[in-house]
């Protein structure tokens, strides 16, 4: 039974997702215990965490195919994209109330409102942050909680989403962090290039642990008695889909930064690394929520065998189409 439960729109959720609480993950690390007092650098950063955001939420909308199954989503009290999608939610809130805190530096209409939020600013983004590592594991627990598809049930795939994640908005704050609307001065600089210096080793570290977890994955599937999750890995590592697995994920968006992260400098460390990482990220997503066919639940086959067959098609499509929320 060939379907897939999710499509495009999912995964750009899920990376989206993962990359807005990567973000707001690292900025609430690095403003709490690294660098405190200079949070205006991580203003920019947390803006593009509330881009993503505001993206992957439409990307769900879209996925679901109408505004009222998305409500549906949120009243329903057993929905794993419910929590998913609070959690975005809350993030979202204390970002915003982080990013006003800073806009008034540049903008001085916000001014008044800035110097109001800015003495709370570092719990905002540490509150950000914590739900923002909490995007983080969702967007893998998710997946891994859908028994159906053998290749998503695994623990280490939810492991493996919230490193690439934590990767991803690495990268993001690298591209990012001292932007608008921080005031450019020589002490806002030196507090970005030694942000950015940990930032790299950071995600070297991050990088190669991702190919552990990766390989480690992928090889336990292709010696994994289930046969649909052997399937699976097979079309990774040498099937339809080994160029975007080998040259996507592993050579554009594993390798090669992290010889850039170790050999570059300037551009090269500084702008292409970060953005392959992102390029990886997103079509790691891709390749996991759309590698797997469903297996049938035990039951579903007799099930559909005494549907009547002038209502089949409505079932059919009201349980494997975009209503299954």
């Amino acid at each position: 039974m060939k379907h897939h439960y999710w499509e495009p729109p999912i995964a750009l959720y899920l990376f989206l997702g993962g990359l807005a609480g990567g973000i707001l993950f690292l900025s609430a690390i690095f403003n709490t215990f690294v660098v405190p007092g200079y949070g205006e650098v991580f203003a920019m950063p947390v803006f593009w965490s509330l881009v993503a955001i505001a993206i992957g939420c439409v990307f769900l909308v879209v996925d679901l195919g109408q505004p009222g199954v998305f409500w549906r989503v949120w009243t329903t009290a057993k929905s794993i994209i419910k929590w998913g999608a609070t959690f975005l939610v809350i993030a979202a809130v204390f970002a915003l109330l982080y990013l006003l805190a800073y806009l008034g530096d540049s903008w001085t209409f916000f001014a008044p409102l800035s110097d109001a939020l800015k003495p709370a600013a570092g719990v905002f983004l540490i509150i950000a942050g914590f739900f923002g590592l909490c995007i983080m594991m969702y967007t893998g627990i998710m997946l891994s909680t859908l028994k159906a598809h053998a290749f998503w049930a695994t623990p280490a795939l939810p492991v493996l989403f919230t490193i690439s994640a934590i990767s991803t908005g690495c990268a993001a704050v690298v591209l990012s962090v001292g932007g608008w609307p921080a005031q450019v001065s020589l002490e806002t600089l030196i507090v970005s290039e030694v942000v950015l210096s940990i930032l790299h080793i950071v995600d070297i570290i991050l990088v190669v642990t991702e190919i552990i977890v990766l390989m480690t994955m992928v090889l336990s599937f292709l010696g994994a008695g289930n046969v649909t999750a052997k399937a699976a890995a097979k079309r990774w590592v040498k099937g339809s889909y080994a160029p975007a697995f080998w040259i996507g994920i592993v050579g554009c968006g594993l390798v090669l930064p992290f010889i850039l992260y170790v050999g570059g400098h300037g551009v090269a460390s500084e702008v292409i690394a970060p953005v392959l990482v992102l390029i990886g990220g997103c079509i790691l997503r891709f390749l996991v929520v759309n590698t797997d066919d469903r297996a049938p639940i035990p039951g579903e086959i007799r099930y559909y065998e005494r549907v009547a067959k002038p209502d089949a098609e409505f079932v059919s499509k009201w349980t494997y189409g975009k209503n299954i929320y």
